[in-house]
């Protein structure tokens, strides 16, 4: 019994040994992984640090480009507005010089004031001339304006017509012998005190410009005198500065009696001055006058008022 019993706690020790020796190396392989694994978290931390240094840097570097852009924008709207600035510089010179030069080459005679004021001599004959539109003329003798001015009168007497009105030309274009025959007419017809009332001398006349019309109609035929009676007067009173006409001599004028037949091309935008300001041609300054001369045979949708 004694032995059994001896046995027994030999058996015992022996299993208490094996668990201790299976605990303690247990604890080995455990204290070995937590090791293994504790590097492996320090390394992480590690890597970790060193990746959030490097993202913080690539947003650095992200911001620093962002910057850069911006300020790339800014100069390059910079550049495009002194681009802009600079071509409109350009184009304003550019407008200027062709101005200047559209000036140099410009008749100087065709905003002059005559009657009694210029002289135009003998030997001055507009650049070109072309033939009225036969249904719009009244006279037995072909009759001619500056070519320049042809679009704008045909323009103005079709207006008339679709207006219902019957306008005609009498007279337009005259030369300086023509002019002289006439007014030695008119003496011999009215008188010298008379005619001068309302016929100009060689030299003196709008009409040797070629843009200067007679105008009547149908009903009165050739007597002018009534013209200021009938609607195609009134008409053009009101629209004629549309096209480029200006009514050369209004009552109280002070150069020949009132003259409601005869109008004289101008240019759209001086004939529109004239018109809104209820002012005559001669009654502006010649300085003021020549500022239109660049733009006279502009069309309507292109016509500019220069600065006063």
């Amino acid at each position: 019994m004694q032995v059994l019993r001896t046995h027994w706690y030999i058996g015992v020790f022996v299993v208490l040994l094996a668990l201790l020796a299976w605990l303690a190396y247990t604890h080995t392989l455990l204290e070995r992984e937590h090791t293994q694994l504790a590097q492996a978290l320090r390394f992480s931390e590690a890597q970790v640090d060193d990746l959030t240094a490097h993202v913080a840097e690539q947003e650095a570097q992200l911001e620093a480009h962002q910057e850069l852009l911006r300020v790339v924008r800014r100069q390059s709207v910079a550049a495009q507005h002194d681009f802009s600035q600079m071509r409109a510089l350009v184009a304003e010179a550019t407008q200027t010089v062709a101005d200047i030069k559209r000036l140099e080459e410009a008749d100087t005679e065709l905003l002059a004031k005559y009657s009694k004021v210029y002289f135009l001599n003998e030997h001055y004959v507009p650049e070109s001339l072309t033939a009225i539109a036969s249904e719009y003329v009244l006279s037995d003798r072909v009759q001619r304006v500056h070519t320049q001015v042809l679009p704008f009168l045909h323009d103005m007497l079709a207006a008339m017509e679709r207006d219902g009105l019957s306008p005609r030309v009498i007279s337009a274009y005259r030369s300086y012998g023509y002019q002289a025959a006439l007014k030695q007419h008119h003496q011999v017809t009215y008188g010298t005190t008379r005619a001068n009332e309302f016929v100009a001398d060689q030299g003196y006349s709008e009409h040797q410009l070629g843009t200067a019309v007679d105008l009547v109609n149908t009903a009165i035929g050739t007597d002018m005198l009534a013209f200021d009676t009938t609607p195609e007067y009134q008409w053009l009173v009101e629209h004629a500065h549309r096209y480029g006409f200006t009514l050369s001599y209004p009552e109280g004028n002070s150069f020949y009696a009132f003259e409601p037949w005869h109008w004289r091309f101008v240019g759209v935008a001086l004939a529109t001055r004239l018109h809104e300001e209820g002012m005559g041609f001669y009654d502006m300054p010649q300085r003021d006058i020549n500022a239109y001369r660049v733009r006279l045979f502009e069309r309507p949708n292109a016509t500019s008022t220069p600065e006063a």
